[in-house]
This record gives C-alpha cells, structure tokens and sequence, in this order.
C-alpha cells in the first residue's frame, strides 16, 4: 500500500489555495510561486529542489505559517479553506 501523499506532494497552486498564510514563506525563501505559469505544476518538494532548499526546513516553515504542525496533508489540511 502507498504512503498518504503529504505536504510536499501538493502543487504549488494548491499549497496556496486557501491557505494565504504560506505566501510570505514562499516569498521569503525566494519563490515567485504567487502568479507563476507553473505553480498549478510543480510540488512543493520540486519547488524545493529547483531553488536548492533543504525540504524538511522548508515544509517546517509553511506548516508553522499555517498554524499547523508536520507535513501530512490531514495535518496541514483544508481547514483553513
């Protein structure tokens, strides 16, 4: 059986949606995720690779901006949608 897919398996798009709160974050640790062609594309853990950030750092600071803690989808959720 697969892992549940987490944090880092969403696409950029739907990091965003609804959760405004990890803009900053992105924008922080140099992303132009916000209005970018490639968003609804891209995971978080590619957008992590492609700009050279450590992914675990990474998905730690947009869970915190969320008001959440870990990196599974349920625990950063569509709560806040």
């Amino acid at each position: 059986m697969a892992a549940p897919p987490t944090l880092a398996d969403l696409t950029m798009a739907e990091l965003m949606s609804g959760r405004p709160a990890v803009v900053p974050v992105l924008l922080r640790h140099g992303l132009a995720c916000p209005g970018c062609a490639m968003a609804p594309f891209m995971t978080v853990r590619e957008a992590a690779e492609a700009y050279g950030l450590e992914l675990d750092v990474f998905l730690g600071d947009l869970a915190a901006a969320d008001g959440r803690t870990g990196h599974s989808i349920e625990t950063v959720s569509t709560e806040s949608r």
